[in-house]
């Protein structure tokens, strides 16, 4: 079954189209690209360097530790830098500390705050443990073979965790970010 096309649906059709044309909002297409350059996207990838030896048998239970960005982070489209390299970063710490028997301590790298180029604070994560040394299979050999002498070597502790000076660890941005034009500071 043909149906024919008549002149009337034909200018009928060419006016819709053109309305649709002129009515489609092109500058929020052009707004979106353009907002991919100020978009600092989630799950972005930023390398930090500890700018400070970090040895936590001086060091309180919480705190933070700090830290440098080792280069520029860039926005989504890769078009603009959001994040410059050598931006100070700080890294909230909280620490297992080490016990009786050789138990090792532990410490706990959560949340990494810094500063984009328009002076906005973002949230990185970074989730990441280290470990001390343990001495628990030591300490046990010598409780077996001086019983009971041996025993006093349960007062032994196990080893902290320490970061050095230069050290790199990766953090991811926590959530997307728009950031604005760059603060110049006089």
């Amino acid at each position: 079954m043909k149906t024919e096309i008549t002149p009337c649906k034909s200018l009928l059709s060419c006016i819709l189209i053109l309305a649709l044309m002129f009515s489609t909002p092109f500058g929020a297409f052009a707004q979106t690209a353009e907002s991919k350059s100020d978009l600092l996207a989630n799950k972005t990838q930023v390398i930090l360097r500890i700018d400070e030896e970090f040895k936590s048998k001086k060091k309180t239970d919480t705190g933070v530790i700090r830290a440098l960005v080792e280069s520029d982070v860039y926005s989504a489209d890769e078009s603009r830098v959001l994040i410059t390299a050598g931006t100070p970063a700080f890294i909230e710490y909280s620490l297992e500390r080490n016990g009786a028997w050789g138990k090792a301590g532990r410490i706990n790298l959560s949340y990494v705050t810094t500063k984009t180029v328009d002076n906005k604070n973002i949230l990185l994560s970074v989730n990441s443990s280290k470990r001390g040394g343990s001495s628990v299979g030591a300490i046990v050999m010598l409780s077996i073979i001086f019983f009971p002498i041996g025993l006093v070597s349960g007062a032994i502790k196990g080893s902290m965790p320490f970061f050095t000076e230069g050290e790199l660890l990766n953090a991811s941005v926590m959530i997307d970010v728009t950031v604005g034009q760059p603060v110049i500071e006089e």
